[in-house]
């Protein structure tokens, strides 16, 4: 299972509409050759509306996508059994890569605690069941999926889609590179340069969320053909930003989403140590390892110079362990 998490208007539901178009492009030779091969199933989840998860919504969905004649004909008193072993089997046989789930936070709204893990641990049966991983797309409200126990702990994989940041030279870079290929598409008479005058402005007003950062150009847009301007002005821009209070929201809960997903540091040494393992001792010890030098210089294998007993200086041990030799026989035979 893969937990894509970011904040709001990051562009999240862009990237699946990529990740979509990659896996048909990926299929369209098996497509040509198994003509009942579903590449990708896309949805996006429906919010609670009784304050719990409808997983007929879901199921209804998976059908849908993979082309059910039946789904929206269903009687209303079928069962919520009948419709989740139909989307298996439709899964089964149709062998999508992924299942890709947009506003999965909705599952966190809709569920805490046990019933938070019930739902995860339905969609690992699904994706064990029939094979097809599950993509869940969403904001920072599914934090909690990454620990709701060990066992989906170990089986999910995070991926985050941040924004942003131009205190990063880096971000700071594509941030003013995208402003500037959105500047270019604006249909004026006159280009307005964004880039060069106003691109600190609108990372704050847009938090380094593109898909904010898009919202506010286009009602500046907007308000500049309604006054027949030639291009969009400081006025114009300022005008239509976000009000300060709604953007410190939506800052505060990314900060807090990006500080929960960072790892500290130290954590070798935290883990090290809840295993029962003393980094300290284990780097002393390692440290008593290292090999001592020769006495005498010598080279590994090469004899120290010296004479060695000949004749009778060397005789005496051989007859002592003669003599106990034959003691040994004595014993044996008396």
């Amino acid at each position: 299972m893969v937990l894509v998490i970011g904040p709001s208007r990051v562009g999240k539901t862009t990237l699946v509409q990529v990740v979509e178009q990659h896996l048909l492009a990926r299929a369209s030779v098996r497509m040509q050759s198994d003509p009942g091969h579903m590449p990708v199933v896309r949805f996006t989840a429906v919010g609670p509306g009784s304050g719990r998860y409808d997983w007929m919504d879901y199921y209804k969905a998976v059908l849908r996508q993979l082309g059910d004649p039946f789904v929206d004909r269903v009687a209303a008193s079928v069962r919520v059994r009948d419709m989740r072993e139909a989307a298996e089997v439709a899964l089964i046989q149709r062998q999508p890569y992924a299942v890709l789930i947009d506003e999965a936070h909705h599952l966190a709204k809709a569920a805490n605690g046990r019933r938070l893990q019930d739902h995860l641990d339905h969609l690992k049966y699904l994706e064990n069941r029939t094979g097809v991983s599950h993509v869940l797309v969403g904001t920072y409200e599914m934090r909690p999926f990454r620990t709701v126990n060990a066992q989906l702990a170990c089986r999910s994989l995070d991926v985050h889609f941040p924004r942003y940041d131009a205190a990063k030279t880096g971000d700071r870079t594509i941030f003013r590179s995208v402003l500037w290929a959105l500047q270019r598409q604006l249909p004026l008479a006159d280009e307005p340069p964004l880039v060069e005058q106003q691109w600190e402005y609108l990372y704050a007003r847009s938090i380094g969320c593109i898909g904010l950062l898009k919202i506010h150009l286009n009602r500046a847009l907007e308000l500049a053909l309604a006054e027949d301007a030639r291009t969009v002005t400081s006025a114009h821009l300022r005008a239509t930003a976000l009000a300060e209070d709604r953007l410190k929201l939506a800052l505060s809960a990314a900060l807090a989403g990006e500080a929960d997903l960072a790892e500290p540091d130290g954590a070798d040494d935290r883990l090290l140590t809840l295993l029962g393992l003393d980094t300290a001792a284990m780097i002393q010890g390692m440290s008593g390892l290292q090999r001592r030098p020769r006495v005498g210089g010598g080279k590994p294998g090469e004899r120290r110079p010296g004479r060695d007993l000949i004749g009778a200086a060397a005789a005496p041990d051989l007859r002592e362990d003669e003599d106990h030799d034959g003691d040994d026989a004595h014993c044996a035979t008396g």
